[in-house]
């Protein structure tokens, strides 16, 4: 007998280190296997706010909430198995969210929610958009194949923000967004490394999958870059790079260089979005 889902058997609750194995096996059928989540789990389910779907005796969905600086609530990691998507789970995990985030800012009225997104994730815009959210930043993020040659650049500890002028109001993070603000030092000199080569200095950043991000206009000899970039890498790795929109006109240097933008778009696209809930939930 064939069974039928009942989105009202499910239960949303908090994560449990018994539950890695059912968030890996939800991970394997998402960017065809290659997805983050395994690598950061063990980091997660020792953190705050890391919340699963439990549907007959068994995980078949995911969402964290973090708290960022500047009483930022950070919605990210929302994954659904394959077998349950488009069932209505992304909705309902996206509802116990708002109801769970809506307790803490009663206790914090300051608290905002915003979250990062691809600008082809259609499913989460239109679900969050519906919500209240709405896009307040932009950025590029272009990739490149790797290359097998790598050398070491040197690695920046003292620094101060105004490292990061080229980005007034969010700081990209890898895909993790950050208020330019003074609590950002703190958060950036825990999570990401700031490197620099003879040409010009960098951000490497991120969740799992860590990001190049430009602090500067990309130099001169941008070829020269690119065994500094390898070398957070493993030889040939693919790695991504994000900049702001207003170095759109590098854009063509880059290419040249061997990036591309995801989909091979022929015009540049702002694939990258920021989103941020309008007003109080």
């Amino acid at each position: 007998m064939r069974h039928i889902f009942n989105l009202q058997d499910c239960q949303v609750r908090l994560a449990k280190t018994e539950d890695t194995e059912d968030l890996i096996s939800i991970a394997r059928g998402i960017w065809g296997g290659s997805d983050y989540l395994p690598r950061i789990l063990p980091r997660w389910l020792q953190e705050p706010y890391f919340f699963v779907c439990e549907y007959q005796g068994r995980v078949i969905a995911c969402i964290k909430l973090s708290l960022f600086p500047d009483n930022v609530l950070w919605f990210e990691g929302l994954r659904v198995h394959a077998r349950f998507q488009g069932k209505g789970v992304g909705k309902l995990m996206n509802r116990e969210m708002f109801r769970f985030a809506a307790s803490l800012k009663a206790k914090n009225p300051l608290l905002t929610f915003e979250f990062c997104t691809y600008y082809k994730n259609t499913e989460s815009l239109h679900i969050t958009k519906q919500a209240g959210f709405e896009v307040v930043k932009q950025f590029y993020t272009v990739d490149k194949h790797g290359i097998k040659k790598q050398s070491e650049p040197v690695i920046m500890k003292d620094y101060d923000l105004t490292l990061f002028n080229i980005y007034p109001d969010y700081i990209p993070c890898g895909w993790q967004s950050v208020h330019n603000c003074p609590e950002a030092l703190d958060f950036i000199q825990k999570r990401c490394i700031v490197f620099e080569t003879n040409q010009a200095r960098y951000l490497h950043a991120g969740l799992a999958e860590k990001n190049i991000i430009l602090l500067s206009p990309p130099p001169k000899d941008i070829q020269a870059e690119l065994p500094f970039f390898q070398s957070f890498y493993t030889p040939l790795k693919k790695y991504g790079l994000i900049l702001p929109l207003n170095y759109r006109a590098y854009l063509p240097k880059l290419k040249k260089a061997g990036f591309r933008f995801w989909d091979n778009e022929t015009k540049p696209v702002k694939n990258m979005l920021v989103l941020k809930m309008k007003q109080a939930v």
